[in-house]
């Protein structure tokens, strides 16, 4: 299971690029899996044009974590890890938010917010700053998804 993060600030655009990356993964045959940080617990999964309604569309499996539960129907806010365990199935997972947890490898839509410290930082892999840059993100991923397997 390979796993790369999509951070960045409110509306900076980060659905829309998970929303072309899960198409274009799903395309070429891999099982990809979405997970979403909902911090303010504000989410909802089954709201139409809802951001996490969107990309769960193309993806065979979708959580939302929010502080009082995950959305796999657990009653209690779930780490990370503990809800990529449900995942491990899957070839790509991509997660939105969760910009403070470590170890795993960061796309940055937009700007650096002032909150994201060290070594944070040193996770940010690629940089999108508009739609011109979502192809760069696929190839990143696609690149090292192909290193993963191969390991």
């Amino acid at each position: 299971m390979f796993v790369v993060q999509v951070i960045g600030r409110h509306n900076s655009g980060k659905t829309t690029l998970i929303e072309f990356l899960t198409k274009e993964l799903t395309k070429r045959n891999l099982k990809v899996g979405y997970i979403k940080h909902d911090p303010k617990g504000k989410g909802n999964t089954d709201k139409p044009n809802s951001d996490t309604h969107r990309v769960k569309t193309s993806t065979i499996r979708t959580a939302l974590v929010s502080p009082s539960l995950t959305t796999l129907w657990f009653l209690e806010s779930l780490s990370l890890k503990q809800v990529l365990k449900f995942f491990k199935d899957l070839d790509v997972v991509i997660v939105e938010g969760f910009k403070f947890e470590k170890g795993f490898p960061k796309i940055l839509v937009g700007q650096l917010e002032e909150d994201i410290k060290n070594p944070i930082k040193e996770e940010i892999v690629l940089t999108v700053e508009g739609k011109e840059d979502y192809k760069k993100a696929l190839s990143w991923i696609l690149k090292n998804l192909n290193s993963a397997v191969g390991e």
